[in-house]
């Protein structure tokens, strides 16, 4: 089953370009100006992270010890913040010995069913495969830290009201610069 999806899979570029033709035209993709927005933002974030994110030599020894042959399928949808973070990282960081292909969530709501988030359809999820397109784990929609900060905001929004979640949650991806996605990733192989 995750052999079919996996075929209809896109490439980084194919889904940046997406991103390019959704901001061209919003009004052939039904879009409201705050996912316009979102998706531009994507867009920037993704030019900047591919200029400025290096992969940590630590973690590509790591991926070399682990001789992982398989591939990553991430599930995505081009407005969201998460996805505009954690995509161009992981692409960088396993484009010269693992493929890695990308679906939108809203296009295959049955898959997405498979990788509920506290019964929520959150995305990115990236699902790690072997050779065989068997399912070895999955890693998301965010990191360790990003889950903390997210139940800080809905434990008391009050003190800690969406602005400041975002805020934070934006100012730690930054300074991060990926390290704790792929860290939570290659665990996983």
């Amino acid at each position: 089953m995750i052999e079919t999806y996996w075929k209809k899979g896109i490439s980084f570029e194919s889904y940046l370009n997406n991103i390019e033709k959704k901001i061209e035209a919003p009004e052939k993709q039904g879009l409201d100006e705050d996912k316009i927005q979102k998706c531009k933002l994507s867009l920037e974030r993704a030019e900047q992270l591919m200029q400025n994110y290096f992969p940590d030599s630590n973690h590509e020894n790591i991926l070399n010890e682990k001789n992982f042959n398989g591939k990553i399928l991430i599930i995505a949808e081009d407005w969201c913040g998460d996805c505009s973070q954690a995509i161009p990282v992981i692409k960088k960081f396993f484009e010269e010995k693992n493929a890695v292909k990308i679906l939108y969530r809203d296009e295959n709501p049955d898959l997405m069913k498979l990788f509920l988030t506290s019964g929520s359809e959150s995305v990115p999820i990236v699902i790690i495969l072997d050779v065989k397109s068997d399912i070895i784990s999955h890693w998301g929609p965010r990191t360790a830290f990003g889950f903390e900060l997210l139940a800080k905001y809905k434990s008391d929004p009050e003190k800690f009201p969406k602005e400041i979640f975002l805020s934070e949650l934006q100012e730690y991806y930054e300074s991060n610069k990926g390290f704790d996605i792929i860290d939570e990733i290659i665990s996983l192989l």
